[in-house]
């Protein structure tokens, strides 16, 4: 029997596929429910890897269109019978039907909006017609959203710019986790590996992860060290990938793992991680693997790795082409650096004092994004009514 004294809330997603911030909405839902919300999970779609991520105590509300845009339809009517407290989107499809709602619907609803990307890096996506009206709906209905939710300084100084408000008016939220959930599922898993020097990378087969600019790094730093590269992920450029491991004669090197529902297994038994992405808004993959301590090479990428590597440093800076440098909590290379990313590779592989003490702060820097932690940041935003 439902408990009329819940406090209900929602969340909107237009697809279970394997995205951060789907990741990240999912993880929202089930804390919000296991601290005793009345938790409401609209889809568009259910398809997509995610599914099975769904808290069982969460209501999944399937709107039952064919496409997206008539999602307005029916999320009026359910802002209107159901009434939560807010409704939280976070991709710009999903955001924008939800603003259209809140101007047409009479509701209280607080309509909350959640950027996991600087608008520079996630219009680069637009390639047809229909998408380029986004840019222009994106600045004319994002202002009127009850709150901003950035996952970065990044996305956040961005979102000021390009939608021309104070920063101030931009929330800063990280990402939350489940660490002991992490910690648990880490030691579930059976390693069918070399137990040689393991470099490990996580994130879907395309071109924003810039995984060729890895294997080629992977393939100077193989020569003078015994190690192998683990990549966990699916997507569009496996068979490139797959040749390109080939020409550098690397079969038996690297492994293109595909996607694993516990990539936490593997973040345990790897000795470094190495992000090397053109862009990101802050790396889920990075904060799973510092909470197993796991050291860390990333490019510096504009946002997220240099907020969690060297979180006392300028946000605002970027390294160029030809260095390398040792931040608080593990080491940041330049985009698209082969040689400089060798480097690190070889020296975070080489050197086990560096390993352990990178290893420590990445794990101690990784409990502030505790999903509870992460819970009373977002309440605090919504104030009255979620407490």
């Amino acid at each position: 029997m439902e408990d009329k004294n819940k406090t209900k809330i929602a969340f909107f997603l237009i697809s279970l596929y394997g995205g951060g911030g789907e990741k990240v909405v999912l993880d929202l839902a089930k804390g919000f429910s296991l601290q005793g919300y009345d938790v409401d999970l609209l889809l568009f779609s259910r398809k997509g890897v995610l599914e099975n991520q769904i808290y069982k105590d969460i209501n999944v509300v399937d709107l039952k269109v064919k496409r997206i845009f008539f999602s307005i339809f029916p999320l009026i009517k359910y802002l209107k019978k159901e009434k939560p407290l807010f409704i939280l989107g976070t991709s710009e499809h999903a955001n924008i039907i939800l603003l259209l709602a809140k101007l047409i619907s009479i509701t209280r609803t607080k309509f909350l909006l959640r950027v996991g990307m600087r608008f520079e890096n996630l219009f680069k996506n637009y390639n047809n017609k229909r998408d380029r009206l986004l840019p222009f709906l994106i600045k004319y209905l994002y202002p009127k959203a009850d709150g901003i939710i950035a996952n970065s300084y990044g996305v956040a100084n961005d979102l000021s710019k390009k939608l021309k408000i104070p920063l101030s008016k931009v929330n800063i939220i990280y990402n939350p986790k489940f660490i002991e959930e992490i910690e648990i599922k880490s030691k579930q898993g059976e390693w069918k590996y070399s137990e040689k020097q393991t470099i490990l990378s996580v994130g879907r087969l395309e071109k924003q992860k810039d995984f060729e600019t890895l294997i080629r790094a992977f393939a100077l730093a193989r020569q003078k060290i015994d190690a192998q590269l683990i990549i966990l992920g699916e997507g569009g450029e496996r068979e490139k990938l797959n040749n390109l491991i080939q020409s550098l004669n690397l079969r038996g090197d690297v492994y293109l793992k595909g996607f694993v529902e516990n990539p936490y297994f593997f973040m345990k038994k790897a000795d470094v991680f190495v992000s090397s992405s053109l862009w990101e808004g802050f790396s889920n993959v990075l904060i799973e693997a510092g909470i197993l301590g796991l050291p860390i090479i990333a490019t510096d990428c504009g946002s997220g790795s240099r907020e969690l590597l060297a979180p006392k440093s300028d946000f605002n800076k970027q390294l160029e082409k030809g260095r390398i440098e040792y931040a608080d909590n593990g080491i940041l290379v330049a985009k698209q650096d082969i040689n400089m990313l060798a480097e690190a590779i070889l020296i975070l592989s080489e050197d086990d004092l560096l390993r352990d003490d990178y290893s420590k702060k990445i794990k101690e820097k990784a409990k502030e994004f505790e999903v509870s932690k992460i819970l009373k940041e977002y309440k605090k935003l919504i104030g009255d009514g979620c407490v």
